[in-house]
């Protein structure tokens, strides 16, 4: 006989997450319901056996709640219809008693309708029905205390408070530090010491048990570790002895170390070099790698006490167990700085030896593009952290390769040719083939160090057909090379090819920038700055240029906020201050230009022209007694600019104190021996001041050298009058020469150019007739010969000259007889010029303006 189906079957299982016997061990659940309404009810008092119902707390209600069991016909939890009980039902409480259920939010209620010993009254819903006067059959129980009241805090648990203050104080110092505010951070962590001090005296008046001296050296270390940072070395050595001495953490080498390290901040090598050894020694073996920092540090110590002999030893083994670039470079240093060439060039090839990183395009290679799956992944990964840190350490690799190459090239003993050409030999035949080509950039940069630009430019032309990247590089320092002749047009052309080659050069642009810059096309010379700084916002060369370029442009409100920007990039840069404050001046800001200017002095206080810049812009603000302050001092501090001699004469000469005056009109004479006006105006200054014998001597100082100035002469003329010196008619026929030569040189001149004028216009005329002329033929000689070309190589007597050049031969080919009587010329007779002086004479109008 076959089994019938069960027709019931199924009706008994559930879903194991509604199983309700787990919920009462379920802490979440109990946290959640004590949340609830249900949970924040106070305790049922009106029944005699309430306290033995709530004296197991919050696990005994959630045992009533969860633990009938299923299909026993006891009542529900709480808040039900089922469950909650009524106001006078004594045998449904003694059924709820017996069934282990709490009773519902009824009882909670006082039995106000119930006599002690009586029935209770029925419930409803106004008022109580056959009330009889009694006392309350569970009034006692509401005098005792319950278990939703709150209690007492407990002194452990106030210890457990002002740890977790503790805790936090270091915990927001850690992210003050990270936000680089190391003030707050500092501030944070000595706070946190001040509560940990506090909790220890607390524990110890209550007898709490002994501090927790792990938590005492914990805040102790983060506060030294801040006052080292914040540059208080004194104050973090102190912290660091007070647990080193106490004993307060386990871990003594990590506190030595970093003692180490400010006695090296404090350039105290030698008690450095001490705690380095002896963290070395505490260290345990399984701590490899800190111990090889600690020996790197101990090298770099020999280093700075000029021990290389003995930090060449320290990195040789360092490079036997552990090669890495930093420690072979330091090596390559050492043996440099001794002189063993064979144990540099062995340095490099143990560089040589270390593997190198593969570039992002091996990674790329090596992924089929039919690959979805890897293609994706290639894509997630391709700027990731891994990736960014990878190419980090690729960068400092050829940074270290390229400087040794460098420093073995140049340590050739003169054949700075041979080391590079072995250098490249070497990197050819290892991993680091790639870098081949950039030394030989740095061999034609070698090149140009020697001032030999032909063999640099052959060198450089040889990657015009190069890679894209080489001869991007190529063309961009042959364009600055020629840049530096003045070659424009090969500046440009060579500046076009890099640009072609890559036109995300920033180099590149820069260099055609400034090509157009020289040939004073600015808006071209903008742009390609413009481009620069948009590839390259950091471009520092980029940035200063277009400055230059908007300032010649006059848009000067754009200067000032890329001025801003360029502060931002360099703070401490006094140049950007000075353009600053140039800008300021041209938009007649006075003040802001000081301010500039005295931010750029707080920088470099012995540079003269910034002195003298201050002083401009206090001039020009009409305080002169403060601007004279600034002129001596840039005296003081450059003696030969001709400004500030200038302004300080003048300055003098104006308040009447030729004797002070006569000191800088000397100084600038020195300064331009060539310019006749200093020497006049230093013996104008003799004369105002009435050493007419000093000034005398000066004018016939200033004759001799210069002999035809007909200033100097009307002065000899009128002090040999005023002295009555014989040598007044000397100087007075001397006067009437130098006026004739001067006439006899405008006839000249006046001629010459209607010569010059009929001439061109007759070629002209013809020019229209023939119309075979070009534009180009009123600059041909008049004889029709061809200019000879001036030798470059021999120009004694072309460009440079001897003695002054004079006209005095040429007056003395007239005859001794010659009267007053003018040539016979077309041109109207002049008055001959008078020597007229008086008595105010004012040498100041020799004076610039």
């Amino acid at each position: 006989m076959t089994d019938k189906p069960d027709s019931y079957s199924g009706f008994n299982e559930y879903n194991p997450l509604l199983d309700t016997d787990s919920l009462k061990y379920d802490t979440d659940l109990q946290q959640a319901v004590l949340k609830t309404s249900h949970g924040r009810r106070a305790p049922p008092t009106g029944l005699a056996g309430a306290g033995t119902g709530q004296k197991g707390g919050f696990f005994s209600r959630m045992k009533n709640m969860f633990g009938g069991k299923k299909g026993t016909g006891l009542p529900g939890p709480p808040g039900t219809s089922s469950g909650r009980l009524g106001t006078a039902s004594r045998a449904v409480q003694q059924q709820n008693s017996v069934g282990g259920a709490p009773p519902g939010s009824a009882s909670r209620r006082l039995q106000t309708g119930t006599a002690s010993g009586g029935p209770r009254r029925p419930t409803t819903a106004v008022q109580g029905a056959g009330f009889t006067t009694g006392s309350m059959s569970s009034g006692a129980a509401l005098s005792g205390p319950t278990q939703f009241e709150r209690k007492e805090e407990t002194t452990e648990d106030k210890a457990k408070k002002m740890e977790k203050t503790v805790l936090d104080l270091v915990e927001e110092s850690c992210l003050a530090f990270e936000k680089n505010d190391s003030k707050l951070a500092l501030e944070k962590s000595e706070e946190a010491v001040r509560n940990e001090k506090s909790l220890n005296r607390y524990r110890e008046e209550q007898n709490l048990g002994e501090s927790d001296l792990s938590l005492t050296g914990f805040v102790i270390l983060h506060c030294a570790n801040m006052l080292a940072k914040c540059g208080m070395n004194s104050e973090a050595m102190n912290q660091y002895n007070l647990i080193l001495k106490n004993k307060l953490l386990p871990v003594p080498s990590r506190l030595r170390i970093n003692i180490g390290n400010i006695f090296l901040r404090s350039k105290q090598y030698a008690k450095a070099l001490k705690m380095y050894r002896m963290a070395l020694d505490q260290i345990p073996e399984q701590n490899a790698d800190l111990k090889f920092k600690v020996r790197e540090n101990i090298a770099a110590t020999h280093i700075l006490l000029v021990q290389y002999a003995e930090a060449a030893q320290a990195y040789e083994s360092i490079m036997q167990e552990r090669p890495n670039y930093r420690s072979g470079l330091n090596l390559l240093l050492c043996y440099h700085t001794l002189g063993q060439r064979d144990k540099t060039r062995k340095a490099f090839t143990d560089l040589l030896k270390i593997p190198f990183l593969s570039s992002d395009d091996d990674y790329q290679a090596s992924i089929d593009k039919d690959d979805k799956q890897g293609n994706l992944v290639l894509e997630a990964t391709r700027d990731d952290r891994l990736r960014q840190f990878e190419r980090k350490r690729r960068r400092f690799a050829e940074h270290v390769i390229v400087t040794a190459a460098k420093i073995v090239g140049n340590n050739s003993d003169g054949d700075f040719v041979g080391g590079y050409e072995w250098c490249i030999e070497q990197v050819r035949n290892s991993t680091y083939l790639e870098l081949a080509s950039g030394l030989e950039i740095q061999k034609a940069i070698a090149y140009l160090r020697e001032d030999n630009f032909p063999k640099a430019i052959s060198t450089l032309k040889e990657f015009e057909k190069a890679e894209a990247k080489l001869a991007s590089a190529a063309a961009t320092n042959l364009s600055f090379l020629y840049f530096l002749e003045k070659d424009l047009n090969s500046a440009h052309k060579y500046a076009d090819l890099a640009l072609k080659t890559d036109k995300f050069n920033p180099a590149s642009l820069i260099n055609k920038g400034n090509c157009c810059y020289a040939q004073q096309d600015y808006e071209k010379a903008r742009y390609y700055y413009e481009e620069a700084l948009n590839i390259d916002s950091g471009s520092v060369e980029a940035l200063h240029n277009l400055v230059l370029t908007l300032m010649k442009s006059k848009q000067f409100q754009r200067c000032k906020d890329l001025l801003h920007k360029y502060t931002i990039i360099q703070p401490s840069n006094a140049q950007v201050f000075c353009l600053m404050a140039e800008v300021l001046q041209h938009t007649n800001d006075s003040e802001n230009a000081k301010s500039w200017y005295l931010q750029a002095l707080s920088t470099y206080r012995t540079d003269g022209h910034l002195h003298r810049r201050i002083g401009e812009v206090i001039d020009i603000q009409g305080d002169k007694a403060d601007a004279i302050q600034y002129y001596f001092d840039a005296f003081r501090h450059n003696p030969c600019d001709i400004k500030t001699l200038e302004w300080l004469a003048s300055y003098y000469i104006e308040t009447q104190y030729p004797e002070k005056a006569v000191e800088f009109c000397a100084q600038a004479a020195l300064v331009k021996p060539g310019e006749i006006k200093w020497h006049l105006m230093v013996a104008s200054c003799y004369r105002r001041y009435g050493d007419y014998t000093a000034a005398l001597e000066k004018y016939k100082w200033i004759h001799q050298h210069f002999p035809d100035d007909i200033d100097c002469i009307q002065f000899l003329v009128k002090i040999s009058t005023d002295l009555g010196l014989p040598e007044r008619e000397l100087y007075e026929n001397e006067l009437k020469k130098v006026n004739k030569m001067k006439e006899i040189q405008i006839q000249r001149k006046t001629s010459a150019d209607k010569s010059r004028n009929i001439i061109k216009g007759r070629k002209i005329s013809q020019a229209e007739n023939d119309g075979s002329y070009s534009k180009n033929d009123d600059n041909r000689q008049l004889s029709g010969r061809k200019r000879n070309p001036i030798d470059l190589d021999n120009t004694e007597g072309v460009f440079s000259q001897q003695e002054p050049v004079t006209i005095r031969p040429f007056v003395d080919n007239f005859s001794q007889d010659m009267g007053d009587d003018r040539p016979k010329t077309a041109i109207r007779r002049k008055e001959p010029a008078k020597s007229l002086f008086d008595e105010n004479d004012d040498a100041a109008e020799l004076l610039p303006d």
